[in-house]
């Protein structure tokens, strides 16, 4: 299961649980069968599986996941609800309208963004959707009683919102160049829904973000009712597709929205069931239980969806989106603080048999913080080579030497010996840890382990209560580097888990968030990623690949570099294959 604080910049993930299933490149699939007629028409069902259920349809609420999100905006902002706007999967830029009618206005000073909100759109309820319906999730998100924590952080520097006829103005207490992601992709809810009786039109906005609002019993009340409101079980939005129920532990079911202000979607209903383990999901896919496994292990990918039986019925395909899995070497240890030792310690890793023989092929070799199909990846940085005969020249200069034959390097007294932090339970880590210990082991040094649950793995990486330890991330497609690397986000248990410092660094992250101009930017960032590759705070092990299967009658299938990596709405099936609406004569 994936752990998200957000749909901008992804959350702390361990091997634990994404090594078995990861991310990476790959070209679209048409799927569909044979000959059959491409026309989009409407009709059919989708029954999907997905390997965790939501906490919550609330996208705001601390109980959403990655799954409530699928569910609520899709891979391009738009399935139940919708938000300003979409991506452009062509250009990996926001710049789609939405419920916006347009990309926004900016002052010169990239301090103010004017939304003009689009005519005609109604919630599923039949009401009219307006700008008041955005003001009020801001407000409601920025209520510091709310259960949205994850989200305002993406929002701190919004310091007002405004509202005149269709129009939504913004206002930033400081320029940043992704200040249109974060306002484009606020989820919207519908005012009339949370609010009927109107508590929040007493507060402006600055009311609700300013110190004594955490004093202000009303806007306790309101948060309190925010978080368990019904409509968190039956949400109201503006998309093509309509909630339809929640049977818990079971399935979510989502119905064609009739009145979809824009292109309306083909499939009559979407059923999302939820099937945690990996086996059953293949089983109940090749059953014709389900039409699409959301999730194949690598395993399955290889081995376990080929054959002339599946061929007949089924498609699989592996897909990008940007996500990444590494290994951080503590510098704050002594064995860690040269970066000789850590760009020794990648040099002694076989990461492409690792990709090879674990994850079956699905998967590229890491390079550096950002993902490949990235503007500002930085495409001229060669990879560390698995070579341990230069590994061995380098903990040499380093000054770790076996000083007294016992077969363990050691410096100044002290043996290169350290531990490895691993979630329990994790199958790929049961898997690659073996192979660490034996490359080390081989070149004097000890690596032993230590397996904990993953809750408590997280406590231990924020109070930097390690040596080393597996981790990933996921990631949006444009992409800020400054909350998991730059220095002030070291103290007091940041998002720089890794303890990266680097004067050079701190200032080109900088100096990117205030420009602008993407070509200056990418300057920027490719400068940034040189600095990481030589200093190797972390070993980028791989970009591991998404796979998934689907019945092979679903026709414009297409897989994009947003997660999840698919756009349902588009998916059809030719009329003479439909399955579960009768065929028309």
């Amino acid at each position: 299961m994936e752990r998200q604080t957000g749909r901008r910049i992804g959350g702390l993930l361990l091997a634990a649980t994404l090594l078995v299933a990861g991310c990476g490149g790959g070209p679209p699939a048409g799927g569909g069968t044979a000959g059959a007629d491409q026309t989009p028409v409407q009709g059919d069902w989708l029954i999907a599986a997905y390997d965790a259920e939501p906490g919550s349809m609330n996208p705001l609420v601390g109980a959403s996941n990655a799954y409530s999100q699928y569910i609520w905006t899709g891979a391009m902002g738009s399935m139940v609800g919708e938000v300003l706007l979409g991506y452009n999967p062509e250009t990996w830029m926001l710049d789609v309208p939405l419920l916006s009618e347009s990309y926004p206005e900016v002052s010169e000073d990239n301090l103010t963004y004017t939304f003009t909100m689009r005519e005609g759109v109604r919630w599923h309820d039949g009401e009219l959707f307006s700008a008041e319906d955005v003001l009020f999730s801001a407000k409601a998100m920025m209520n510091p009683h709310a259960d949205t924590a994850d989200q305002r952080g993406y929002y701190v520097d919004l310091a007002n919102v405004q509202v005149e006829g269709r129009q939504v103005r913004f206002e930033m207490s400081r320029p940043y160049f992704l200040n249109d992601l974060a306002l484009g992709t606020l989820y919207i809810l519908p005012k009339h829904v949370y609010d009927p009786d109107g508590v929040l039109d007493a507060y402006n906005y600055g009311d609700i973000i300013a110190e004594g609002a955490l004093d202000d019993d009303a806007l306790r009340s309101y948060g309190e009712a925010f978080n368990r409101h019904a409509a968190n079980r039956q949400p109201i939005g503006t998309g093509p597709y309509k909630f339809e129920s929640w049977d818990s532990g079971s399935e979510i079911a989502l119905t064609r929205n009739e009145d979809y202000w824009g292109v309306p979607a083909y499939l009559e209903q979407i059923r999302i069931r939820f099937i945690t383990d990996d086996t059953a999901r293949l089983t109940a896919l090749k059953s014709g239980d389900i039409d699409f496994n959301a999730r194949l292990n690598s395993n399955q990918f290889a081995n376990q969806t080929s054959g002339a039986a599946f061929d007949a019925q089924l498609a699989k395909s592996k897909f990008s989106i940007p996500q990444l899995s590494y290994i951080v070497w503590n510098p704050m240890r002594t064995f860690f603080a040269d970066r000789r030792v850590r760009q020794a310690m990648t040099m002694l890793i076989p990461r492409q048999d690792i990709i090879d023989n674990l994850r079956f092929g699905l998967g590229r070799i890491g390079v550096s913080n950002f993902s490949p199909g990235s503007p500002d990846f930085n495409t001229s940085i060669e990879p560390w080579p698995y070579d341990p005969a230069r590994a061995v020249e380098l903990l040499d200069e380093a000054g770790w030497i076996d000083h007294d034959g016992d077969g363990i390097r050691d410096k100044d007294g002290e043996k290169f010996s350290f531990e490895f932090l691993g979630s329990a339970g994790s199958v790929f880590t049961d898997q690659l840890l073996p192979i660490l210990k034996d490359e080390l082991g081989q070149v004097g040094i000890e690596m032993t382990e230590r397996r904990l649950e993953f809750t408590v793995v997280i406590e231990n990486v924020r109070d930097k209560r390690y040596d080393a330890y597996a981790g990933a991330w996921l990631a949006d497609l444009q992409q800020d580097p400054y909350q998991l690397w730059h220095s002030d986000s070291i103290a007091d248990r940041g998002s720089n888990y890794g303890s990266f410092s680097n004067a050079e660094a701190d200032r080109l992250m900088e100096e990117a968030r205030l420009e602008f101009d993407p070509e200056l930017r990418k300057a920027l960032y490719w400068r940034f990623q040189e600095i990481l590759h030589e200093e190797q705070p972390y070993t980028f092990m791989l970009y591991p690949e998404e796979s998934v299967a689907y019945h092979n009658r679903f026709q414009q299938v297409e897989f994009l570099p947003a997660r999840p990596g698919y756009d349902l709405t588009k998916w059809f099936v030719p009329q003479v294959s439909q399955k579960y609406t009768p065929v028309m004569p």
